[in-house]
């Protein structure tokens, strides 16, 4: 059962990293509301090197459950999801797996959450900058604009009576 001590480890890594992640993602959301450009740009470095290593850590994951997949229910495909090969695991280290399991995807959850409050704080930002350069080039529009170009001009006086638009 090397493969089931081999899971274990595997998805405690990749419980630690993506609760890392999530740590950078407070982070992010202070520095964003701070509008901290130099402590986003090292927090954007520091989640770039964790997605590298949870691409790696999810290679070795999918590896194991192959090799188990393959040495304890060769009927079951070897991408086939954890509900279907999980009860081959004996009933202590199922448990163990299914509670890790179930704080990965509790840590993914809370991940992808505050990954999505960080983006509308940076949409909601990009709107705020938006608006203020449209109001600053609405401004500038209406501050420059030559005398010559806003003269205004009486309709009746540039015709002359033999002027006419029949």
């Amino acid at each position: 059962m090397n493969e089931i001590v081999a899971l274990k480890e595997n998805l405690e890594n990749l419980i630690h990293h993506h609760e890392y992640l999530l740590t950078l993602a407070g982070k992010k959301t202070k520095a964003i509301q701070r509008s901290d450009r130099k402590a986003l740009e090292e927090i954007v470095r520091l989640e770039q090197g964790e997605a590298r290593t949870l691409r790696q850590l999810e290679k070795e994951r999918r590896r194991v459950v192959t090799t188990f997949i393959d040495h304890h229910c060769p009927h079951l495909e070897a991408d086939a999801p954890m509900m279907q090969w999980v009860s081959y695991v004996p009933e202590k280290e199922r448990l163990e797996v299914e509670k890790q399991r179930e704080r990965l995807q509790t840590a993914i959850r809370h991940l992808q959450a505050k990954n999505n409050l960080n983006q509308q704080l940076l949409n909601d930002g990009l709107a705020f900058v938006s608006a203020m350069l449209d109001a600053i080039r609405f401004e500038d529009y209406t501050m420059y604009t030559s005398a010559a170009n806003t003269k205004k001009t009486n309709e009746h006086e540039r015709f002359s009576t033999f002027d006419s638009r029949a």
